[in-house]
């Protein structure tokens, strides 16, 4: 082989070979939390369960109406979030059954990856950086937390940023508005990050004509309209108390949204010290808080600070995280940040894009994609939280591969439940059980024919162990059910009348 053939190869494996080979085994990677927890029956009811019961009843055209809530009432999908992917995925539902939104979800982290590459091509970086910068957005810590806890539409829509502001880059005005668009029907908290991306969009460009900012006004006035018509007229009419719920996240700033925007600008002070402090104070909590904005900094966050129009991007992100009332929201945990590595990444390329000096550029990724890496695969076991369980994230501890106790027993036993008869379940199972219209989160029994739950691996949420016991056990003495232990861990009692 010649030195040009030699050098050809090179430069083929460097510009084709490595980024889709980066893609393939991130994808993999990616399944082995999403994929293998749910087949490990590690997936949640909430909300993994109540997204697979919608996916079936739009699968079947129906409309879907959600029966596993924690109280006696049913309620419209749409009612929860005003999220469209679920129905737009549904006829998938009858090639890959549960595991849809899961595999949707993976693909589209792949998309993401791939926008982002286009972006690092525009600039003419080289590909050795490209790749870098490729990793870095791989392994940031948001994407494994956002895996562990299952599927939200917000992922789906979070991955075509880099495809936004690509398009809008190249000047193709129909898709950049196709972007915007998947971007907004996935949540209706979506649409107040597009309408600060459409002012970073702006601040990006670098004609400040009226020509150049026609498109990001549109783009700010239609989401902020989206949001308000959402919120205020939509999710109200189709909420069962008449209510646009999430609001009562933030009932410490007020009582409605006018409430709530009106505390935001009366208390400038107070609102940039709920970033990093509790609500509540004195609260040791609060230190949950200050871990995830260290974690975001040593992620590729410090970008962030060096191009601040980013740094606005994000802000509506970490506002809706850290000024919330409830510590579920604030760490490290669950798919409450999954936008921000989209945002990091794209702040990345942009700063280093403007970097002249190729030895600079190439410590920067270099450095930043090594610290984005460590501090996740650090934080993946260790970390301020109640509601982390490292099995479920951690690709790096043994306990993730392994198979519950009797787990073909379980699906066999699952198998035979008749698939149109209303059954109660534990949260893990219900992923698992949401192909019919009525499934009951444990302990809400209503007209259920079926009690399905583990023994001993009970999982008792939303009750302790004891008293979730106690309540089985009132169920057992009971003369019409009947409890059937042939699949044993897979406890089924059933009504008999």
């Amino acid at each position: 082989m010649g030195l040009n053939s030699f050098l050809g190869l090179k430069i083929k494996l460097i510009k084709v070979v490595m980024p889709n080979f980066i893609h393939a085994f991130f994808f993999i990677l990616f399944s082995l939390v999403s994929i293998l927890n749910h087949y490990y029956f590690r997936s949640a009811g909430l909300d993994y369960g109540l997204a697979n019961q919608a996916l079936y009843q739009f699968a079947h055209f129906k409309s879907a109406i959600i029966s596993e809530t924690l109280n006696a009432e049913s309620l419209s999908y749409l009612s929860c979030h005003l999220s469209f992917w679920v129905p737009i995925l549904s006829p998938f539902y009858w090639l890959f059954g549960s595991y849809t939104l899961l595999i949707f979800q993976n693909l589209a982290l792949i998309f993401a990856g791939i926008g982002l590459t286009k972006l690092t091509t525009y600039f003419n970086l080289r590909k050795g950086i490209s790749n870098l910068v490729l990793i870095q957005f791989y392994c940031f810590f948001a994407i494994y937390a956002a895996l562990a806890f299952d599927y939200h539409d917000n992922v789906i829509g979070a991955c075509f940023l880099p495809w936004l502001f690509y398009f809008y880059l190249t000047e193709k005005t129909g898709l950049t508005l196709l972007c915007f668009f998947a971007v907004l029907i996935s949540k209706e908290n979506m649409a107040i990050l597009l309408g600060f991306t459409s002012i970073t969009m702006w601040l990006l460009n670098k004609g400040f004509t009226w020509k150049n900012c026609q498109l990001p006004i549109m783009l700010l006035l239609g989401s902020l309209s989206w949001f308000l018509i959402a919120s205020l007229i939509i999710m109200p009419a189709i909420s069962p108390n008449g209510n646009f719920e999430q609001l009562s996240r933030y009932s410490y700033m007020g009582s409605s949204l006018k409430e709530i925007v009106n505390f935001i600008f009366t208390h400038p002070l107070k609102m940039i010290e709920l970033f990093y402090k509790s609500h509540i104070q004195p609260d040791n909590q609060e230190i949950v808080k200050q871990e995830f904005l260290w974690v975001l900094f040593l992620s590729g966050g410090f970008a962030l600070i060096r191009k601040p129009a980013f740094l606005w991007m994000a802000l509506p992100i970490l506002m809706q995280k850290l000024w919330n009332k409830e510590l579920a929201f604030w760490g490290l945990d669950f798919h409450y940040q999954i936008e921000l590595a989209a945002i990091v990444s794209m702040a990345i390329i942009f700063w280093i894009k403007d970097i002249k000096s190729l030895n600079l550029r190439v410590c920067l990724i270099v450095l930043t994609t090594t610290s984005t890496a460590f501090i996740t695969w650090y934080k993946m076991d260790s970390r301020y939280s109640d509601y982390h369980h490292p099995e479920k994230e951690n690709i790096f501890m043994k306990a993730h591969y392994q198979a519950p106790i009797g787990l073909q027993n379980i699906r066999k036993g699952i198998q035979l439940i008749p698939k149109d008869s209303p059954i109660c379940a534990q949260t893990n199972l219900m992923p698992h059980l949401s192909n019919r219209d009525k499934l009951y989160h444990f302990p809400m029994i209503r007209d259920a024919r079926y009690l399905v739950f583990l023994h001993p691996q009970l999982n008792s949420y939303p009750l302790s162990n004891e008293l979730a016991m106690h309540f089985i056990d009132s169920i057992r003495l009971q003369k019409n059910w009947k409890e059937d232990s042939t699949y044993s861990p897979l406890r089924i009692i059933t009504k008999l009348n």
